[in-house]
């Protein structure tokens, strides 16, 4: 294909309609405002949407430009920050509300700090759309844990849970370190120092999460040290912003009133 016909087909594709939800808006001069997508055939992507009215009619487009609401986009795609055009609803909006709401908050800073831009990964759209409806429906650790791991597995980061270091079979009844990149160590005993400890994890615990079962409390308190763990690297220093205001929310709801 010659150079104005693959331009001619990048326009083309960028001018129908995607699906997918606002993860993060930020304000850009006056009236416009940049928005981090993330769209089921276009991955993650910037997208500038120009002279936003707040009042009127005309405001339709600003109102709607709010998380957990599933839109349809199209934008002009010429450039690393596109020019949004169209925005329509694509369904009802999904309404979160106290942990649930910061659960919410917490999956749409993940995909924005660990996706690449333009990268279509059009299963993980699905997991996060599911993951969204379940929160509106309960507010579930268990929602969160299977998300994560199904991220570290679309971005080539799954954790191998059955097997240890060397190839052999997971026991459920020994205990293994975790060394990231390595994967796990097994141990003679339960260690006593807290340090490794942290760092370690019981054979049944893994087993339970190489299944997805997380309906024990020990296993998913497990999960989500190992979570932690496994994101950490890829994370890097600066910390979770959902995590702080959660934190924040949690130390006023126990003020007494």
């Amino acid at each position: 294909m010659n150079a104005p016909c693959a331009a001619w087909v990048m326009v083309m594709t960028s001018n129908e309609p995607d699906e997918g939800f606002l993860l993060h808006a930020r304000p850009f001069r006056d009236s416009s405002l940049i928005g981090e997508f993330f769209l089921r055939r276009g991955g993650r992507v910037s997208i500038l949407y120009k002279h936003l009215k707040k009042e009127g009619k005309a405001g339709a487009k600003a109102r709607l430009l709010q998380p957990f609401t599933p839109l349809a986009v199209t934008y002009e795609d010429r450039q690393e920050l596109k020019i949004g055009r169209m925005l329509e609803p694509a369904g009802a909006s999904l309404f979160l509300t106290g942990t649930a709401l910061f659960s919410g908050l917490y999956l749409n800073e993940l995909l924005v700090r660990l996706l690449q831009r333009e990268e279509s990964l059009p299963e993980l759209f699905e997991h996060y759309r599911n993951a969204l409806l379940q929160l509106q429906d309960k507010s579930d650790e268990i929602t969160l844990r299977r998300f994560e791991q199904q991220l570290l597995q679309e971005l080539g980061y799954g954790l191998v849970l059955h097997v240890d270091v060397s190839g052999a079979p997971l026991l459920a009844d020994t205990w293994y370190l975790y060394e990231a990149d390595t994967g796990f160590i097994p141990l003679p005993q339960q260690p006593a120092d807290p340090g490794r400890m942290r760092l370690s994890f019981l054979g049944a615990h893994l087993l339970e999460m190489q299944q997805r079962q997380y309906e024990d409390t020990a296993v998913r308190n497990a999960a989500k040290r190992l979570s932690r763990l496994a994101l950490a690297p890829h994370l890097g220093d600066k910390p979770l912003k959902s995590r702080e205001l959660f934190a924040a929310f949690q130390q006023e709801t126990k003020r007494p009133s």
